[in-house]
């Protein structure tokens, strides 16, 4: 199987079309035409996670976040995309993206999250486009919880270093949004959803104050941590899509230091 086709093959089942306009997924460097005999995932594309994919005889990396993502007008070393594109193309590692159609796909970034939260009655907060699932999950937990209870269960499920929680302890909560990612945006929607909590990462001070002047619970947690509780997954659609032998890099972003 050579590049092109085993991006033909996860476009099948997580089409480009599920993508937001502003993303920029699919194949960002390499030769459709080269062969592929192994494909390493990671949620980003690095010098150090190009370098680890040729280490594991891997002749294609396969992301979540893509690495150009705004318009480049130059590639000048020593800048780290530009590092990462030379390195790509000398080690011949070609590089593809699943971004936002991993996201907004049924058995994506935010189904997983809500699963394996226990959520139940699940549906997205934003309306499906082109035939995917659609943008972030709400539903309801078994049994209320507080906002630390939740807080402590989603960093034992996903493996966070630290997070954030805002919002009353005392309360009861039944009814659960999340983003996977950066989901501010989506504050209001989960609001008019009547969610109880808000679990996403990357929000900003007015987005806070809004939550707590409409009495929203949030818990902010880091942006790659709860994204990468989806790679597991990520990587067997890739292997069963490409028939091919996958690995799964490690974790080489920095982990937030708690003092």
């Amino acid at each position: 199987m050579n590049v092109g086709e085993v991006a033909a093959k996860i476009e099948e089942r997580l089409p480009l079309a599920w993508s937001e306009e502003w993303d920029n997924p699919g194949l960002l460097i390499g030769d459709p035409a080269a062969p592929v005999e192994r494909i390493a995932v990671s949620l980003d594309a690095t010098e150090r996670t190009v370098s680890d994919a040729k280490g594991h005889g891997c002749g294609m990396l396969v992301v979540h976040h893509p690495a150009i993502f705004m318009p480049m007008k130059k590639v000048v070393l020593p800048s780290p995309v530009a590092r990462m594109v030379r390195s790509a193309l000398m080690k011949g590692v070609a590089v593809y993206s699943a971004h936002t159609n991993w996201d907004s796909s049924p058995e994506g970034v935010n189904v997983i999250l809500s699963r394996q939260l226990g959520l139940r009655d699940v549906r997205p907060i934003m309306s499906p486009h082109d035939g995917a699932w659609g943008m972030g999950a709400i539903g309801d937990l078994e049994l209320p919880m507080t906002v630390s209870g939740i807080a402590r269960r989603i960093k034992d499920l996903w493996g966070l270093s630290t997070l954030l929680t805002y919002g009353d302890d005392a309360a009861p909560l039944s009814r659960v949004a999340l983003c996977g990612g950066a989901g501010g945006d989506f504050l209001q929607a989960t609001i008019n959803m009547g969610a109880d909590v808000f679990i996403t990462a990357d929000v900003s001070y007015h987005y806070l104050l809004h939550a707590q002047l409409t009495r929203t619970h949030m818990i902010v947690v880091n942006h790659g941590e709860m994204e990468r509780a989806s790679l597991p997954s990520f990587c067997g659609l890739v292997r069963e899509v490409s028939s091919l032998d996958v690995v799964l890099l490690e974790n080489s972003n920095w982990t937030p230091l708690v003092i």
